[in-house]
C-alpha cells in the first residue's frame, strides 16, 4: 500500500487539476487551420499522456535486443545444465 502512496497522490493532484481547470480553450492546429474547442485540463494532460506513451514506446523498443539476447543466453545455458547433468549422470555409473 505504501508503494501505490506517490500513485494516488499523483492521481489525485490530477483529479484536483481537471475539477479546476474545465472551462474552454480554442486551440488552432497549424498546418490545416483547423481549430478544436478542448477544456483546459485536456489541452494541457493530453499531450502530457502522449509524449509519455511516446517515450515508453521507445524505451521498450530499444531494450528489445538486449531482450532477445537475454532470452538466447537463458535457453543456452538450460542446454549446458541438462548436458552436464547427463554427463555427471553418466560418470556417476562408471563409478
Amino acid at each position: 500500500m505504501i508503494r501505490l502512496l506517490p500513485a494516488i497522490l499523483v492521481a489525485l493532484l490530477l483529479g484536483l487539476f481537471a475539477v479546476g481547470n474545465g472551462h474552454l480553450v480554442s486551440i488552432a492546429l497549424w498546418p490545416g487551420g483547423w481549430t478544436v474547442e478542448l477544456a483546459l485540463w485536456q489541452a494541457v494532460l493530453g499531450p502530457c499522456l502522449i509524449a509519455f506513451l511516446a517515450g515508453a514506446l521507445l524505451v521498450w523498443f530499444s531494450h528489445l535486443p538486449q531482450k532477445w539476447s537475454n532470452r538466447r543466453l537463458r535457453r543456452t545455458a538450460k542446454r549446458l545444465d541438462a548436458e552436464l547433468a547427463a554427463r555427471d549422470a553418466a560418470v556417476a555409473k562408471l563409478n
